[in-house]
């Protein structure tokens, strides 16, 4: 075999080295560069040839350059990937932000509701206040009102009493005394004193004073009694109407439970009544 010159031709295993792929070529150029800067070698055979220290030198580079190739890709493949990184974190940093601020406005609107609330609740004990106020000045003034009625009817009575009096028969002068003193009592149905009366447990009651016994109701005590003018009326005679009873006073006057709004009044003969004697 003729002999082999390193510096004529890079041989046999220098052109496989330059068919590999980048990393094989970036290896064969740098063995060639060796060979080039090296000294003139002595022939030798091709046993020896094949196991040069060139071959061992860029044999032994390859698994450094090959990692520093894996290195540079890994870095471009984490170049690409860093935008990815920032634009995913600037969206957290936004949606964190809006949460927040949506959290800032519910905490804002429920406070508002609750100031609401308070104020609504503050405005309905007030209107209460000023409710239960406003019923118990009428109440007042109604109580202040009765007790004047009241005092005016029995200076009225006292007023006619002489009068009364000198016509009076004898045995009505009981049915008239307690008349008087009834006048500014309540008015209950079914009612027939000592605190409360209707009309005719009024009339009931007084007539019993001189041995009457009268039923419970105005068309029984009418039945019980006989018609007569009012010219000819009398202090005692029995006021009757449509379902009602009253005692006269003289005068054209009359006392009687009237309704829940009189009570027993001391009052005129209005239009629809009748005298009756028993």
């Amino acid at each position: 075999m003729p002999e082999w010159d390193s510096r004529e031709c890079p041989g046999p295993s220098s052109e496989a080295l330059l068919s590999r792929p980048s990393t094989g070529r970036v290896l064969a150029a740098g063995a060639l560069a060796l060979a080039v800067s090296a000294p003139v070698l002595e022939p030798v055979s091709p046993a020896e040839a094949s196991t040069s220290p060139v071959i061992a030198a860029a044999e032994a580079a390859a698994p450094i350059l090959e990692a520093r190739t894996a290195d540079r890709v890994a870095s471009r493949a984490a170049v690409r990937r860093s935008p990815t990184r920032v634009a995913t974190a600037a969206s957290l940093a936004v949606r964190r932000a809006e949460e927040s601020r949506h959290d800032e406005e519910a905490r804002i609107i429920a406070e508002r509701m609750a100031a609401a609330e308070r104020s609504l609740a503050a405005e309905r004990a007030a209107a209460a206040q000023r409710r239960a106020a406003t019923v118990r000045a009428a109440q007042v003034r109604a109580r202040q009102v009765r007790a004047r009625q009241a005092r005016v009817r029995e200076a009225r009575a006292r007023q006619v009493a002489p009068r009364i009096v000198r016509r009076v028969p004898a045995r009505m002068e009981s049915v008239l005394a307690f008349a008087r003193s009834q006048v500014g009592k309540r008015y209950a149905r079914g009612g027939e004193g000592p605190s409360s009366f209707d009309c005719s447990g009024f009339t009931k009651r007084a007539y019993a004073l001189i041995g009457l016994r009268l039923p419970h109701s105005s068309g029984g005590q009418a039945a019980r009694a006989r018609v007569v003018s009012r010219a000819a009326a009398r202090p005692g005679d029995l006021v009757v109407g449509s379902g009602h009873v009253g005692i006269y006073m003289g005068g054209g006057m009359m006392i009687d439970a009237g309704n829940p709004r009189t009570g027993v009044v001391y009052r005129r003969m209005y239009a629809g009544l009748h005298i009756e004697r028993f």
